[in-house]
């Protein structure tokens, strides 16, 4: 499988709020972190600063998807955008209106300060400061929202290796 800069990871857990996630959103995904250097990604998870891991951390549990409308000028801006933001924080609140969009199609009152950010957004805000927008018509995307992009196109599946 090709993995190209920018590809993003999309995430099928196993944990509790992952399952809660996966059956919000009605998707078998709770989680998307995106490629940054070969073998390496960056991600954004509750209760640490946005940071780098290892692709392989997601061995039998992911799908990679790319995004065909990239240049590799895009893909190394993307990139860029997202180390910038390494050791931020989690936007917490996002939960709470992630819950009441999904759960009960209400749309709350929320603005973003622009430095925090939730897996999907700092991803999905990325890809938007280079002009691709995945999911047009949404306030704020979730893993299950941004896979279903018709921009992105599933290469392969992170397989257990060993």
């Amino acid at each position: 499988m090709d993995v190209k800069l920018a590809d993003l990871i999309f995430i099928k857990g196993d944990g509790f709020f992952s399952r809660v996630i996966e059956r919000i959103e009605h998707s078998p995904y709770s989680h998307v972190a995106g490629v940054v250097k070969p073998n390496e990604l960056v991600e954004s998870i509750a209760f640490r600063p946005i940071g780098y891991g290892g692709v392989d951390t997601y061995d039998g549990v992911a799908d990679v998807f790319t995004c065909n409308q990239l240049t590799d000028a895009q893909r190394q801006a993307v990139v860029n955008f997202v180390i910038e933001r390494i050791g931020t924080g989690y936007d917490y609140p996002i939960i709470g209106w992630e819950l009441f969009h999904y759960e009960f199609h209400i749309d709350l009152p929320y603005r973003e300060d622009g430095k925090d950010f939730d897996c999907s957004e700092l991803w999905r805000v990325a890809y938007k400061s280079v002009g691709i927008d995945l999911c047009p018509g949404l306030e704020y995307a979730s893993p299950g929202d941004m896979v279903l992009s018709p921009l992105l196109r599933k290469v392969g599946s992170l397989s257990r290796t060993g």
